[in-house]
């Protein structure tokens, strides 16, 4: 399999760091799976991810836990003193979901949320938005999951549908992604056109409290709208996405010197901006 090398220069990038002090711990976590699309040109290729929610006493993460082990692996090869290749090849196996997102609610300020995302290898982007809550409309429909009694709701949230099961058994107002703002936990949720599915497989109370915490990174601090526009950029124009840093080479290359034209996808979202829609 040949690796695909971008070789561009970035300048004046204003870059922030994180810091990891934890301030709040998770007594609970949720799994989730999820089959998902990540190409508009393609909606019936479907991918798919194993998420985790962990839920402490006033805030939440929600990532990939598939990603999270890669990550864990990479930075454990690194950190021993071995290279990129290394560390690429010690994770080459793993089931990937490229769901790099780590979204956390209500951590350091009530009622806020904080989006972290890798736009491109290493170069994370990061937002903080207010907590919007869905007003959902609440059907009589009724059926149990993981062993919980559930009551589907309904709501059209972020540009989408939405469709969800939750069980007052949990009574947290929380669930995957963004989706919040019901009477308990929301243990199942798709959108009305079957592009986003979260299912819950497992629900864990922990015996040892996991500290939540942001992760330790570097980042471009933006608001939505920029995030967004360098996400859909990336994918859909990724040689102009590098000149807007200001780069004066673009190079792409296999291992063996030869040039590669980039994958050029539209993209697609779980949240759809009002700006996209026009």
């Amino acid at each position: 399999m040949n690796r695909i090398f971008i070789i561009v220069v970035l300048l004046f990038i204003k870059l922030s760091c994180f810091s990891q002090q934890s301030i709040d711990s998770a007594y609970l976590k949720v799994t989730y799976l999820e089959d998902f699309v990540r190409n508009a040109d393609n909606l019936s290729k479907k991918s798919y991810d194993e998420l985790v929610l962990n839920i402490g006493e006033y805030s939440s993460e929600f990532y990939s836990l598939r990603e999270d082990r890669v990550m864990q692996i990479r930075d454990s090869v690194l950190a021993a003193g071995g290279n990129g290749f290394q560390a690429y090849d010690a994770c080459a196996d793993l089931p990937r979901s490229r769901q790099k997102f780590r979204l956390y609610k209500n951590l350091y300020s009530d009622n806020k949320l904080i989006y972290i995302d890798e736009v491109d290898a290493n170069l994370y982007y990061k937002y903080n938005e207010t907590i919007e809550k869905p007003v959902w409309t609440f059907l009589q429909e009724k059926k149990e999951i993981q062993g919980y009694a559930c009551q589907k709701a309904k709501t059209k949230f972020k540009g989408r549908e939405w469709a969800a099961w939750f069980t007052t058994e949990i009574p947290v107002s929380e669930g995957p992604w963004k989706l919040c703002g019901l009477p308990g936990l929301i243990l199942d949720a798709v959108d009305s056109d079957s592009l986003y599915h979260f299912y819950c497989v497992g629900v864990n109370k922990l015996s040892k409290k996991r500290p939540i915490k942001i992760f330790k990174t570097k980042y471009v601090a933006c608001d939505k709208k920029e995030f967004y526009s360098a996400m859909k950029q990336m994918y859909e124009q990724p040689l102009e996405f590098f000149k807007r840093f200001g780069a004066t080479t673009g190079k792409v290359t296999d291992a063996n010197g030869r040039p590669v034209k980039l994958p050029v996808r539209k993209y697609v979202d779980m949240e759809v901006l009002e700006s996209a829609k026009k």
